[in-house]
């Protein structure tokens, strides 16, 4: 179950592998979804919030859940994790990176605890859920901000 949960979010952060889709579109993964967005587009405000706040929820999310999941839980402020509004080069770039950075420890603490038991299981699954909901935002921002 583990492999198939890891397969899951590899495939929501990085997109689809080539020969098996889950639930995305070919290129339709985190990373490349950002990395297609100028520092402007994804400071641009649409439907209440921008597609870098939505980033920025998505790295703390990975912090959060991933201490969930290995036994862990610390205090964590999601409204904190909604701070980020606006990116300039310098601060896009740094957020994707840390984005990488943060997906491949939410793998590994996912890889190492997922089946410790029932709560870093929920945790696990959760963390793929959350992360394919806010794929889904972001890519209906990137779309309806590039009509506009």
């Amino acid at each position: 179950m583990t492999k198939q949960l890891l397969a899951v979010l590899r495939e929501g952060f990085e997109g689809p592998a080539d020969d098996v889709t889950f639930y995305l579109d070919s290129n339709a993964g985190l990373r490349s979804t950002l990395a297609s967005l100028t520092p402007e587009e994804a400071s641009r405000n649409f439907a209440g919030n921008s597609v870098a706040a939505h980033a920025h929820h998505l790295l703390f999310s990975f912090a959060a859940f991933g201490d969930f999941i290995a036994g862990e839980p610390g205090k964590h402020d999601w409204n904190e994790s909604w701070r980020v509004a606006e990116v300039d080069d310098a601060q896009w770039a740094k957020l994707q990176g840390d984005l990488a950075r943060g997906y491949d420890e939410l793998r590994q603490r996912i890889e190492a605890n997922a089946d410790r038991n029932g709560d870093a299981l929920a945790g696990s699954f959760s963390a793929v859920t959350h992360l394919a909901y806010h794929i889904g935002a972001i890519r209906q921002k990137v779309a309806a901000l590039r009509a506009s």
